[in-house]
């Protein structure tokens, strides 16, 4: 019988996997233009702060219209050249671009608030230096061109511009770097080709060596520091900052379908078209001022064929729809679950997070609501699996007085007594295993609420979202309210299904000490996922009490 349950409740979770990549199909990335992914804002629209980089006289000119360049010029440094920086202002992000190595100095991202004390916008840069730093490597030579003055070939004013285009020579190589900007994403196109190169020529591309916090708990945000790449037949990988000891070096060979730096929230990937890879990526550890590591170096090879590269730009949040329409499994830049659980916990926390972004959209409700109704739906879809295990715990409870005779019968004959309590276990259609089938409530919500941590540590539409008395649910509750209220609802839980039960110590013992020790663990968790989890515990006292009644009507004398 119990076979039967366990194959039926497979079959189910199968069925549920199956039908929800039916209802809910994952993105196909299109390669035009992307106009119809969802704007995610989750404050109200700001406008672009006006450049306040010392010397430079630029406005930020946004339009929802059409994308806008204005070129300005520093004041001149040591000796004749002109550094001079670009803004483009898009209707996601505002870029700085620096003719100096023809490279991305910062990428401002509009709809999103910088969180930590220095307030603003979140600006995505690496402090005293370009986004990106490109080399070349041809005839055995490596010239870097962040030192190489570019020149911008200017749009024609009267067309609408969507694209920046440098060009250079650097020891008699003509050089030409664009970068294209894809409307309605975070997406920038970047192409590049090198006329003359002979023999083997590849492109290094220096990563940012930090990204800056932009939450409110920053030393938690700078700790999320890492570099994450995608190997063409492996799945992604991630190396914390933390990992990376000074001065240490890390060789990952490819090929590589894309690599990022990222922080809690926010990512800086260069991701591969189809039918291109990047050969390697290495990682090297940077100095470290405190125990937090906050600076690293990652520099990634592209070989190129007939002198020709090319490659897309993401700058902005990780945001789930955004990330799928890049394509290639840059969603799992930031994968749920450590290393060693992603093959488990990834599957459950991204059904999770499409369920909760469903239901968000087609419900209109805020996501705190969306994590109430999603508490009492899963302890709904689990009341067949909950009444069977509290089936098989009444059911013990009712040959508890059996197996006790026969143990103290035959406490001198261990074969005897296995025996005898095999046929008592026989004769009411049970088994050994029947016992641990009672924990069974307790435990299947488990890996749900595990899968929610993770979905909780780093889903950016969870972001500054309020509700009630919280200011926002992707942090711990300040007043520890939703934390009491959660091991309350559990202790309670417990208290009833306790009731009318035969006195068994150890039990009791748990359902004292699990909902403090629950308490101390969720304390300083998300407030969402304490939500979430007090409402799946408020929901199933019904079918908790239930149980009580069915097991004071079964209950036999002493």
């Amino acid at each position: 019988m119990d076979n039967k349950r366990l194959s039926l409740a497979l079959v189910l979770a199968a069925a549920v996997v199956v039908l929800t990549q039916i209802l809910f199909p994952t993105p196909r990335r299109v390669n035009t233009p992307v106009t119809a992914v969802r704007d995610t804002v989750n404050n109200k629209p700001v406008q672009a702060p006006v450049s306040a980089d010392t010397g430079v006289a630029a406005r930020v000119v946004n339009s929802s219209l059409r994308d806008t360049i204005k070129s300005v010029d520093v004041p001149p440094t040591a000796g004749p050249v002109r550094p001079e920086i670009t803004t483009v202002a898009t209707k996601n992000s505002t870029y700085r671009f620096t003719n100096m190595g023809a490279a991305p100095v910062s990428v401002v991202v509009s709809n999103y608030r910088n969180l930590a004390p220095s307030g603003g916008l979140v600006e995505l840069k690496a402090a005293g230096q370009p986004l990106l730093r490109y080399s070349i490597v041809t005839q055995g030579d490596t010239l870097s061109l962040d030192r190489v003055p570019f020149a911008l070939i200017r749009p024609d004013s009267t067309a609408e511009a969507r694209s920046l285009n440098y060009t250079a020579t650097v020891n008699g190589l003509p050089i030409r770097i664009s970068y294209d900007f894809v409307p309605g994403t975070y997406v920038v196109n970047v192409n590049g080709r090198i006329e003359g190169a002979k023999g083997s020529t590849y492109l290094l591309t220096e990563l940012p060596s930090t990204l800056p916090a932009a939450e409110s708990d920053t030393l938690g945000d700078l700790r999320t520091l890492a570099y994450s790449f995608k190997p063409t037949r492996e799945n992604a990988s991630g190396v914390p900052f933390s990992k990376l000891e000074p001065g240490t070096q890390k060789l990952e060979p490819g090929p590589l379908s894309w690599v990022a730096v990222r922080n809690k929230y926010f990512v800086v990937g260069l991701i591969n078209p189809q039918g291109s890879n990047f050969s390697e990526l290495t990682l090297k550890g940077g100095p470290r001022t405190s125990k937090t590591a906050t600076n690293a170096s990652a520099t990634v090879v592209k070989s190129l064929p007939e002198g020709q590269f090319a490659f897309e730009m993401y700058a902005g949040p990780q945001q789930s729809t955004q990330l799928l329409a890049v394509g290639r499994d840059f969603d799992n830049v930031n994968p749920y679950g450590w290393s060693f659980l992603q093959g488990v916990v990834n599957p459950i926390a991204a059904l999770c997070l499409k369920l909760l972004l469903w239901m968000h959209d087609n419900l209109k409700l805020t996501y705190g609501w969306v994590l109430v109704i999603f508490g009492v739906l899963v302890r709904i879809a689990l009341w067949p699996l909950n009444q069977s295990a509290m089936r098989s715990s009444l059911k013990m409870q009712e040959i508890q007085p059996r197996l006790a005779e026969v143990q103290k019968r035959y406490k001198d004959k261990p074969e005897k007594q296995r025996e005898e309590m095999m046929k008592v276990y026989k004769e009411a259609g049970a088994s050994p295993f029947t016992a641990l089938s009672g924990c069974l409530p307790a435990l299947i919500p488990m890996p749900v609420l595990f899968a929610l941590f993770f979905v909780f540590q780093n889903t950016i539409e969870f972001r500054g979202v309020p509700f009630l008395w919280l200011l926002d649910i992707s942090v711990k509750d300040p007043f520890y309210i939703l934390p009491v209220l959660m091991g309350a609802s559990m202790f309670v839980l417990s208290w009833i299904g306790l009731r009318n039960a035969p006195p068994n110590p150890q039990a009791k013992m748990m359902g004292y000490m699990f909902p403090v020790m629950m308490v101390f663990f969720l304390a300083n968790m998300a407030s969402g996922l304490n939500l979430y989890y007090t409402a799946q515990n408020i929901a199933a006292l019904p079918q908790q009490w239930l149980l009580a009644r069915e097991r004071a009507k079964n209950k036999r004398p002493a």
